[in-house]
C-alpha cells in the first residue's frame, strides 16, 4: 500500500512515552513514520518532531533498551541503496531479463537511535559503532546472547555476513559475529538472511538463532553454548533437509502444541520464477507452501506441515509472519501477509487443550511491556523453561509481548523468576496456571542476581 510519502512495509509497536499506550513506528521504502498513540483509538503522525525520520529503505526494526535507563531505544535495520533512478539491469546465463540480486546495490547503514525519555531520539550510529559494518538487513533481533544481562542485537544480511552486535555496557557495540560462529554457516558461506527469530528451542537457557534463506541455502539454527557462541547445527537438527527447497520470510519460534518444547513456522515465497508454475501459465510462479516444524524434543525437527491443516497446503507468495494469541485461549495463533494474496489469519486449535501459563510482564516505574526481560518457569519435573519479553523478529513483523509456556499434561511449576532488562531479579509462587497473569515488577520475593 501507498501513502503520498513512502511505501508502507513493516509496522512495530511501543511505548515509547511510557505512557501504557501502544505507539507505532512504520519502516518504509522512502522515509519511515512514528505514530503517537493519543490513547482514543486515534494516531498522530509525530516523525519530525521525535527525530525518527530516517530515510532509504527499512524492512526490519527492534525496539530495545540498549542502555537499561528504562527507555526503549529503536534499531533499524537498513537494507541496499535503489531507487527508479538507479535501477540496474540484471540477466539469467541465457541472456533472460531477471532479478538483480542484493550484491548489485551498495547497503545502507543500520541506525540506533536513543530514546532522550522526552518523546525525542537522538542518533547514536556512529557514538555506538553501529554504523562501522551495514550488510544489507533483512532482519534483527535483540535478546541477551551471551548472558550477562545487557541486551545486544543480531541481524541477518542478505547475501553478505549476519552481524552480532554485542553490547559493551559502555553504550557501544561491538561486531563479533565472525569470531562467534553465527555469521556464516557451516560451510564458511555468506547466505541470503531474511527472517531471524532467537529462542531457547533445546531448553538449556540460552538464546540460540534461527534465520530463513534462499531455496538452495535452507534456514540456519545457530545453537548457543551458553556464553555466546553458537554452532551451526542446521543438519543435525533435520532444519537443513526440511528447508532446502524453500526460499523462507517470516521465521519464529512458538510451542504450537503446548508441550514445552519451541517449534519452528516459516512462511516461503520464491523470488525467481518456479519454471515449472510458469510452463503452465502460473500468473504467480512464486509461489511455495509453509512450514511447520515440530520440535521433537531430542534435538531434532520434524516436518509436520501435513498434519497442521488444508492452509499449509496452499502454497502462496508469503512473506510476513507475527505471532500472537489473538483468542486468548493460551495458544500461539499466526498472522501471515502475501504478496498478491489475501493476509491469512491462523488460529490454533491444538495448544489449548495442554496446560500453559501466560504472563505479561510491566515495569514498575514505567507503565509498559518490559522488552528484553527473561522469564524463566521452574517447575517440579522437566526442565526449566525460559521466554523473552519481547515484539521483534520474524520478517517485517511485531509480535505480542506476552510470554507463553506450554505445561503439556502437567499443570505443577515451582515458580516464576524475572530478570528484568534492568538488571532486577524477582520470583513469584502460587501463580495461576491455564490463564493470564499480569506480573509487575517490585512485587515479586528480590533474588539477587548471579
Amino acid at each position: 500500500m501507498w501513502d503520498r510519502r513512502a511505501r508502507l512495509w513493516h509496522g512495530r509497536g511501543c511505548s515509547r512515552h511510557n505512557d501504557g499506550w501502544v505507539d507505532l513506528y512504520i519502516t518504509n521504502f522512502g522515509h519511515n513514520q512514528m505514530w503517537r498513540n493519543n490513547g482514543d483509538g486515534t494516531f498522530t503522525d509525530v516523525t519530525k518532531e521525535s527525530g525518527t525520520d530516517v530515510p532509504g529503505w527499512s524492512v526490519s526494526a527492534a525496539f530495545v533498551d540498549f542502555d537499561r535507563d528504562g527507555w526503549l531505544d529503536l534499531f533499524v535495520g537498513q537494507y541496499v541503496n535503489f531507487s527508479f533512478q538507479n535501477l540496474k539491469k540484471c540477466f539469467t546465463p541465457g541472456a533472460a531479463a531477471d532479478y538483480c540480486g542484493p550484491t548489485a546495490y551498495d547497503p545502507l547503514p543500520n541506525r540506533l537511535l536513543r530514546n532522550r525519555g522526552d518523546g525525542t531520539f537522538e542518533d547514536v550510529t556512529a557514538r555506538s559503532r553501529i554504523g562501522r559494518e551495514y550488510n544489507g538487513a533483512l532482519g534483527v533481533v535483540a535478546a541477551d546472547f551471551n548472558g550477562d544481562g545487557w541486551p545486544d542485537i543480531y541481524v541477518s544480511d542478505d547475501e553478505r555476513p549476519n552481524q552480532l552486535w554485542v553490547n559493551q555496557r559502555d553504550g557501544t557495540f561491538s561486531n563479533d559475529a565472525m569470531l562467534a560462529g553465527c555469521a556464516l554457516d557451516s560451510n564458511g558461506a555468506a547466505l541470503s538472511g531474511m527472517g531471524v527469530d532467537s529462542g531457547d528451542f533445546n531448553n538449556d537457557g540460552y538464546e540460540d538463532i534461527l534465520v530463513a534463506n534462499l531455496t538452495r541455502e535452507h534456514a540456519t539454527l545457530f545453537v548457543n553454548n551458553g556464553q555466546g557462541w553458537f554452532e551451526d547445527r542446521s543438519s543435525e537438527t533435520g532444519i537443513a533437509a526440511h528447508t532446502m527447497a524453500y526460499t523462507g520470510w517470516g521465521a519464529g519460534f512458538l510451542d504450537y502444541d503446548n508441550d514445552g518444547w519451541l517449534d519452528i513456522l516459516i512462511v516461503n515465497g520464491e523470488v525467481r520464477t518456479i519454471e515449472a508454475l510458469a510452463r503452465v501459465g502460473d500468473p504467480y510462479p512464486l509461489r511455495q507452501p509453509k512450514l511447520l516444524l515440530r520440535n521433537l524434543g531430542n534435538g531434532r525437527f520434524g516436518n509436520v506441515s501435513h498434519e497442521a491443516g488444508p492452509v499449509f497446503e496452499l502454497a502462496e507468495v508469503s512473506r510476513g509472519l507475527a505471532f500472537g494469541d489473538v483468542d486468548n485461549d493460551g495458544d500461539t495463533d499466526v498472522l501471515i501477509v502475501n504478496n498478491n494474496g489475501p493476509a491469512r489469519l491462523l488460529v490454533n486449535n491444538i495448544g489449548h487443550k495442554k496446560h500453559w501459563l501466560g504472563l505479561r510482564m510491566v515495569g514498575e516505574k514505567f507503565a509498559r511491556d518490559m522488552l528484553g526481560t527473561r522469564v524463566a518457569l521452574f517447575r517440579p519435573n522437566g526442565p526449566t523453561l525460559w521466554r523473552r519479553v519481547r515484539t521483534d523478529g520474524s520478517y517485517a513483523s511485531a509480535n505480542d509481548p506476552r510470554v507463553l509456556f506450554g505445561l503439556a499434561d502437567n499443570p505443577e511449576i515451582t515458580k516464576v523468576r524475572a530478570h528484568w532488562i534492568n538488571g532486577r531479579v524477582e520470583e513469584w509462587t502460587g501463580i495461576p496456571v491455564d490463564s493470564y497473569t499480569t506480573l509487575r515488577e517490585g512485587t515479586g520475593k528480590p533474588v539477587k542476581p548471579s
